[in-house]
């Protein structure tokens, strides 16, 4: 039964996520360094300055670099609003008034400005209100002229194609939503098309420091985002740091793309990441997104490793994300005293996942 699962996810997920057939070469770099290696601008999305602010890039394996720029060739460069519209109170929530979100939005498909009204409101909140909030959004899109012309010789997906051409991209919430906004493009959303197609951060607090990883290549280039924003831990201002990662569902042509699960590997990048300075002498770090670990779920060891480091989550949602199981999460690592809690929302707001909502709480408080 488990292979037949495995054949039905290789079916689905390749539909709409396979690469174009050039990527059937096999890969000529030699796997390197074990620890991130700091990129320079080898392509222009990879631009080390977005909107004036310095973007530190950073990619797991030294010896994928060529092949990875062939796909970040084939992108635009990030979208990145660093404050919010007419911030009302410049001085940051206490940690137990942010409320975080992991979704995949499933391109056009999700309902990003319905999903934000309805936490505003407080009707995904049990009737209470949110002020403070981060989203960690997975596939969400963009089209228009800041996505180059494809050349042959770069890499892309095959078109996820949207069903209603009008709908919203991640420019089109950078603009609207009045929110601080921080969009990172993995990979083309087809050759014909200017699309591309990636992860964002949006909240309504300042995003600090954007940073970028791009993960161990397996079919696609995917790049784990993050951001930080200030929080109150009592009376302190802290620094809250956040990572967003949508890892591989499928291996390589080269396993007929079910007989390798990238994900430990991919995991096993972002963890050493976690692990220098930046994030070890933060306040609180939060890790999620969507994990795709549609082979096993919180069986994998994608999961199993995340959940070590996740020393603070202290009750998770387990209840399937998707149809092929549980594929999203969210992670927590805090101060002494503070701990996460997840819950799985009820409604899809028109995509095929399900968004986790996360809560942070202080010890002695239910």
């Amino acid at each position: 039964m488990r292979f037949l699962h495995l054949l039905l996810a290789g079916a689905v997920l390749s539909t709409g996520a396979a690469v174009s057939p050039a990527i059937d070469n096999a890969l000529a770099a030699t796997r390197g360094a074990d620890d991130a290696v700091a990129l320079g601008a080898t392509c222009a999305a990879r631009a080390p300055e977005v909107a004036g602010t310095r973007m530190a890039w950073h990619a797991a394996e030294a010896g994928e670099m060529t092949e990875l720029s062939r796909w970040c060739r084939a992108v635009g460069s990030p979208v990145y609003v660093s404050q919010p519209v007419g911030l009302s109170s410049p001085a940051p929530p206490a940690l137990d008034e942010l409320v975080t979100l992991s979704w995949n939005a499933h391109l056009a498909e999700g309902e990003l400005s319905t999903l934000v009204n309805d936490l505003r409101a407080g009707r995904l909140t049990g009737g209470r209100p949110v002020q403070h909030f981060v989203l960690l959004v997975q596939e969400l899109y963009r089209r228009g002229p800041d996505v180059p012309t494809f050349s042959p010789a770069d890499r892309t997906a095959f078109a996820i194609v949207p069903r209603d051409p009008d709908a919203p991209d991640a420019e089109d919430y950078a603009r609207e939503l009045g929110l601080s906004f921080l969009y990172v493009p993995s990979m083309r959303n087809g050759a014909q098309m200017p699309e591309d197609r990636g992860s964002a951060i949006i909240s309504t607090e300042p995003l600090l420091d954007p940073i970028a990883l791009e993960l161990p290549l397996a079919r696609q280039r995917r790049v784990a985002v993050g951001a930080a924003v200030h929080v109150r831990f009592g009376s302190d201002v802290a620094r809250l740091e956040l990572l967003n990662a949508h890892l591989e569902p499928l291996s390589s042509p080269k396993s007929l793309w079910i007989f390798r699960n990238p994900r430990t590997e991919q995991m096993r990048a972002i963890l050493d990441l976690l692990a220098k300075p930046r994030y070890s002498s933060a306040d609180g770090v939060v890790l999620g997104g969507d994990m795709n670990t549609v082979r096993a779920g919180a069986g994998e060891d994608a999961y199993e490793h995340a959940r070590a480091w996740s020393r603070s989550l202290r009750a998770e949602d387990r209840r399937d994300t998707h149809f092929m199981g549980r594929l999203d999460y969210l992670f927590f690592r805090l101060e002494d005293g503070w701990s996460g809690t997840t819950t799985r929302l009820d409604d899809r707001f028109g995509s095929d996942h399900y968004p986790v909502l996360g809560r942070f709480v202080r010890a002695g408080v239910n």
